[in-house]
């Protein structure tokens, strides 16, 4: 965040994780959730919780037909007829089950699939000619939620321009208890790009699975293909757990596959204007500067550092040193302490195509980091680019922001090894989240002037960085994480106690500004669930879904 300190008096400003403690009345700690109680409460159905859902399925105006697609390649008995099970126990009845490759099946199976005597189980020779509104491929050992196809059917009826949906699921492990509920966000399709994390449970449109159907593919080459002609609104995430996938005793496919996706510099490669905001602090400046010139493999680029009164031998002495620098300008500033106006000042005078905001006590490790932050702010459909920040003993301090609905911004995978693969590898993938901080924030200057800047009006020293996310949310730009920057960023250097109550006043007016400027927004988030606890900086459980669940499923058209 921008809440800026580098005060040595006291007029630092602490980080926005210790104004936390200040605001006592809008927060608190929740104790962490034990999937199992969890589910027990949200997940599982009772007698008269199925009754309702048949109620409810018999008052719905139209019922969609489902063709659930089985190989039964390379699959064993077990997995096979658990699968079959599952779909034979859902409550939803306008279903055909197809299994493909039936003359693998060993005699007995095939005996036991018919004594099944379902008609709407049948084994096919192709996936051709097949009546039906919606396909689903499933794999053998995939188990659905007995509501899986009456979830589905309730979120096309309310949603007719739905192509795709996927849901959430869980694991088991081999003792037969069920975890590691993977909890997804809703359509993000950088997220996708690195990884297939809406399988195993995904309903497609028949229309669009016709067109882009291969036999020669898996299900996340189709879904790259199909997912590539839609838009957002055509995509739907049901935050529900509405499959269960076995695992063995090494967690194997616990985590998705995860690719980093690189994206080509423009060429030719753009300006980058550095903007860091000083005052004192002359080693810590220094070391920050250093390490720019020294680690930085992008070498277009210039320093613009705005200088708010500095006074301190030490670091006059560091800014005399680096104006030799034909890349390096001073701004002066003076006045009372606006970190907004103070970076306005900055890109104001800067000459690069893309702003960098870099606080001054950051240190650069990774040679790429530029590059990186460059070549994704440089795609079209991104406006913001937030780095990977680690704190001086090697975890994470930042790597995204969640906002909870008081207003308040949460880091998830904070004090995490800077090595963790995150919440199901999420920290092996760039992709798009809510908001990312002003301690190392890329932006293009046109979408910079475009925004209007940071608020130096309301916005005098917290959440401008966040308003700015989303600022260029609203205008239909992204705003991404990329762990492929990373940054150390000492922030216990210039961490303060912001214990006066002036200050306090401040900070709860910037907070009823962000709540009052962003209501609706506060509650969209593309990196998190609605599953998970919003008021603390981890992907927990939520003590309750903050959406509909299992146990009160209807339809509302």
């Amino acid at each position: 965040m921008t809440a800026w300190r580098l005060f040595k008096s006291g007029e630092h400003q602490e980080f926005l994780a210790r104004t936390f403690r200040l605001l006592k009345p809008l927060t608190h700690k929740t104790t962490k959730v034990e999937y199992s109680a969890w589910r027990k409460k949200w997940v599982e159905l009772g007698e008269e919780d199925k009754k309702q859902i048949v109620e409810r399925v018999e008052l719905l105006p139209h019922c969609p037909f489902f063709i659930l697609f089985l190989d039964a390649r390379n699959s064993d008995a077990v997995s096979l007829l658990s699968t079959i099970e599952s779909v034979v126990e859902q409550i939803y009845s306008d279903w055909l089950l197809c299994i493909t490759n039936g003359e693998l099946l060993e005699h007995d199976l095939s005996d036991k699939i018919r004594d099944l005597k379902d008609s709407r189980i049948q084994l096919v020779n192709s996936k051709e000619n097949i009546i039906g509104d919606w396909v689903v491929e499933l794999t053998p050992g995939i188990r659905l939620h007995e509501a899986a196809l009456c979830a589905a059917s309730f979120s096309l009826v309310e949603n007719p321009e739905i192509s795709i949906i996927y849901s959430d699921h869980e694991h088991v492990d081999p003792t037969g208890n069920y975890c590691d509920p993977h909890m997804k966000p809703d359509w993000n399709p950088d997220l996708f790009a690195a990884m297939n994390y809406v399988g195993p449970l995904v309903f497609c449109e028949k229309k669009l699975w016709e067109k882009h159907k291969d036999e020669s593919i898996d299900q996340y080459d189709f879904l790259l293909k199909a997912t590539g002609s839609l838009s957002i609104k055509n995509i739907l995430h049901v935050p529900l757990v509405l499959a269960s996938i076995q695992i063995g005793g090494d967690g194997k496919h616990l985590e998705p596959p995860c690719e980093r996706i690189v994206n080509d510099l423009p060429t030719p490669a753009p300006r980058v204007s550095i903007l860091i905001p000083t005052r004192n602090q002359g080693r810590m400046l220094g070391r920050c500067l250093k390490s720019i010139y020294k680690e930085t493999s992008y070498k277009n680029f210039e320093i613009v550092l705005v200088d708010h009164e500095t006074t301190q031998t030490k670091a006059l002495k560091v800014i005399e040193e680096f104006k030799a620098n034909e890349n390096f300008q001073v701004v002066g500033f003076s006045g009372s302490f606006n970190f907004s106006a103070i970076m306005n000042a900055a890109a104001a005078v800067a000459k690069g195509q893309v702003l960098v905001l870099l606080n001054n006590d950051t240190e650069i490790v990774d040679p790429g980091w530029l590059t990186e932050l460059v070549s994704q702010v440089s795609r079209p459909e991104v406006g913001i680019v937030g780095a990977l920040l680690l704190f001086g003993d090697g975890t994470i301090q930042h790597a995204g922001i969640h906002p909870d609905t008081n207003g308040l911004m949460r880091h998830g995978h904070k004090h995490l090894s800077g090595e963790s693969s995150g919440y199901f590898n999420r920290l092996k993938a760039v992709h798009e989240v809510a908001a990312v901080t002003g301690a190392c924030l890329a932006i293009e200057k046109s979408t910079w002037v475009d925004l209007g800047g940071l608020d130096e009006e309301n916005l005098t020293v917290a959440y401008n960085d966040v308003d700015i996310c989303f600022k260029a949310r609203e205008k239909g730009l992204r705003v991404i994480f990329t762990p492929y920057s990373k940054v150390v960023h000492h922030e216990s250097v210039s961490r303060g106690v912001d214990d006066n109550p002036v200050k306090n006043v401040r900070l709860r007016q910037e907070l009823k500004t962000m709540s009052d400027r962003w209501n609706e927004m506060l509650t969209v988030d593309p990196a998190y669930s609605p599953n998970l606890s919003s008021d603390e900086d981890g992907f927990n459980l939520a003590k309750e879904p903050r959406d509909r669940n299992l146990k009160n499923l209807d339809i509302n058209v």
